[in-house]
């Protein structure tokens, strides 16, 4: 089941190849690394554009959002086994 979450995170990233990948984010008390990266799409909210990372971290999935505006990162769904 997807749980909506829409939590402000720390996001680790490297920059390869003209593209961003997440490494690891730490949500609460816990560090999560990124297994695999599934999707990568982007839309415009107002003056923003926002890109979306749907991840895998073993698995669990999260959609992460990174606002291009503010420059903050949301976990914005995350589903467990």
């Amino acid at each position: 089941m997807i749980e909506q979450i829409n939590e402000a995170i720390e996001v680790l990233v490297a920059f390869m190849r003209g593209r961003v990948l997440p490494l690891s984010f730490h949500w609460g008390e816990r560090k999560y690394s990124v297994s695999r990266v599934n999707l990568v799409h982007s839309e415009r909210v107002g003056r923003a554009k926002w890109y979306y990372f749907s991840v895998s971290c073993g698995d669990d999935y999260f959609k992460l959002g990174f606002d291009t505006e503010n420059n903050k990162w949301l976990l914005q769904e995350a589903s467990y086994l």
